[in-house]
């Protein structure tokens, strides 16, 4: 009887890269579900700005703005608010810290799969957002123009976009440094870019630099395009708003890739 020598076999084989994405995918989102302290800040900040925003301001500005629905116009604000929210960046860094990414190397898992995963988990969050702000908007009487269930739909769309956009800017500071307190202050890059928008009056009434600054904003055209779908759908302002809210999406995905590259090469 002779002995012979085997080769090693390798127990895993790649599944390929949608099977790999739709993995990390359902990943992200059990992630989401099992910790619904980590999307509960991210939904009661926004909410909290639109009540109080109306309870200040609702009034006045209707009479001195001519605003007809001031509730409708800070609807969109908190929306694109609780887009910008996003954790997924956060999440990929904790993988990266504790090890979970180098282990991916040693698999015939895609490791881009786990960049599409995060971000596709994040359009779960940013759906889920969306709905419930826009479900409390029709609570209290916000109505949109034209067909309501279409109204919706393209608020829903648009923010999505911006959501994903926003989400790829954590995920790339998570690639780059592989900090978990550096892609936590991702938000902050936000703060600013918010604010100088025509986020509490119209465009029309602002004067000096304030004015040009919002002028150049790219969030200011997205934020007017989904104020069309509650006021009167203007397609000018959704082209304006699609275009930027295009571009953002590009930026923030070329600086993914970017750094994805650069962590692949870490590795």
């Amino acid at each position: 009887m002779t002995a012979t020598s085997a080769e090693p076999r390798t127990l895993a084989a790649p599944a390929g890269l949608l099977s790999d994405v739709r993995a990390m995918t359902g990943r992200s989102v059990r992630a989401l579900l099992r910790e619904p302290e980590s999307f509960i800040p991210a939904l009661t900040i926004p909410l909290f700005f639109f009540v109080v925003q109306l309870g200040a301001l609702g009034k006045v500005a209707e009479r001195a703005f001519g605003i007809s629905d001031y509730a409708a116009f800070q609807l969109p604000v908190a929306v694109l608010f609780a887009a910008a929210n996003t954790s997924g960046g956060n999440a990929l860094v904790l993988d990266i810290a504790n090890g979970y990414w180098d282990k991916l190397s040693l698999t015939p898992v895609h490791r881009s799969a786990m960049v599409i995963g995060t971000l596709l988990g994040e359009v779960v969050a940013v759906i889920g957002y969306s709905v419930l702000l826009i479900g409390f908007g029709w609570a209290i009487g916000v109505r949109f123009a034209g067909p309501e269930v279409l109204g919706a739909l393209g608020l829903l769309g648009l923010t999505v976009l911006f959501g994903v956009g926003f989400a790829a800017i954590s995920v790339a500071i998570a690639l780059a440094t592989g900090s978990i307190r550096a892609t936590q202050t991702a938000f902050v890059i936000f703060f600013p870019l918010l604010f100088l928008t025509p986020g509490t009056l119209p465009r029309p009434l602002m004067t000096g630099w304030f004015k040009t600054a919002v002028a150049i904003n790219p969030i200011t055209y997205v934020l007017e395009a989904a104020r069309s779908f509650l006021f009167h759908v203007n397609a000018a302002l959704l082209a304006k708003g699609l275009l930027a809210v295009g571009l953002f999406c590009c930026v923030t995905f070329g600086l993914t890739v970017l750094a994805f590259r650069r962590r692949a090469r870490l590795a």
